[in-house]
Formats: structure tokens, sequence, C-alpha cells
């Protein structure tokens, strides 16, 4: 009970300020990993499963949403490196032609 008293600050700023925020912004998404941490420290040191369980949900939604972000920024580097060779190779083709100069 007094956690869950202790948590309604972080509640409201939650529900007013960070639900605002996209899924992937990092305020966003540092604000939920400091909300994971107390809930975990409040499920060990109270062993309220009730905490324990919310920890989990936030946990694997957050997960899911940094998933989403390391499979975007693999993609965007795999695409630079794509351009990045066929621009070498346009290159490398243009050093091999003859100018035509005297």
């Amino acid at each position: 009970m007094n956690y869950r008293l202790a948590r309604i600050p972080f509640q409201l700023v939650e529900d007013i300020a960070v639900a605002q925020l996209d899924e992937q912004a990092p305020t966003r998404l540092a604000y939920e990993q400091f909300l994971i941490e107390c809930d975990c420290a409040a499920a060990y040191l109270l062993n309220d499963e009730n905490v324990a369980g919310r920890a989990a949900d936030l946990k694997r939604r957050t997960a899911a949403v940094r998933l989403l972000i390391a499979r975007q920024q693999r993609r965007a580097y795999h695409d630079a490196v794509i351009v990045l060779a066929e621009q070498r190779g346009r290159l490398v083709e243009r050093r091999r032609r003859p100018t035509g100069r005297a």
C-alpha cells in the first residue's frame, strides 16, 4: 500500500507527460526504465507479486520497442552500406574509363 502511494507522482508524470511522447523517444524509454527499476526494487523489498508483474509487463513492452529501434537502425546501416558500395563501384568504373585527353 505504501509503495502505491509513493508511486502516484510517477504515475501522474507518466500519464500526463510521458504518454504524450513517441513510443521510441529516448526520454520515454529512459523514464520507463526508471519505473521498471523502481518497481523491481519495490517488488523485491516488499515481496509484492503485483508490482513484480507490473515491472515485467513494462519491461516486455519496452523491450519490444527497443528491438524495433535496433532493427530500424540495423536496416538503415545496411541501406547505407549498399549505397556506399554502389558509389564505390561507380567511382572505380569512372577511373577505369579512358579520359580521351592527350
